[in-house]
């Protein structure tokens, strides 16, 4: 783990506190081996984000997006939001997996499906709310 990396605790579902690392839109888990990335934790909040970050529409608003995070900017920092169906994004993060639904193929990255559309010409990726078949 580096040594910027600041200690970033939300409470779960379960109200349960849980610690993530976090360092240059990076977070961290601890583990019995060492420490391993996961998907930024939905209520996470950050001072900083990195500059890459791009902003995009969510409905009439704007959030901003990172490493497959979406962060919505307040007095507190950047807190790490749900993604939201029709959030338009110019690139998915390393990680995302190819997932066939009916005659449709996204890209699935965390819990999040993504379809891949055309805009001005431009490939990009649009959250699409998928609802998996169950038998």
């Amino acid at each position: 783990m580096v040594t910027t990396a600041i200690v970033v605790s939300i409470v779960n579902d379960s109200g349960q506190q849980e610690d993530y690392h976090y360092d240059d839109g990076n977070y961290y888990v601890k583990t019995d081996k060492g420490y391993e990335v996961v998907q930024a934790p939905v209520g996470a909040t950050v001072n900083n984000i990195p500059e890459g970050a791009e902003q995009v529409q969510v409905g009439d608003t704007y959030n901003y997006y990172y490493g497959g995070a979406y962060y919505d900017k307040s007095e507190e920092g950047y807190t790490v939001v749900p993604a939201t169906a029709g959030t338009i994004v110019p690139a998915l993060p390393e990680g995302g997996e190819e997932v066939k639904i009916g005659d449709r193929t996204y890209v699935k990255f965390g819990d999040t499906y993504y379809q891949p559309v055309q805009v001005d010409g431009k490939d990009m990726y649009e959250i699409a709310e998928v609802q998996e078949e169950t038998s």
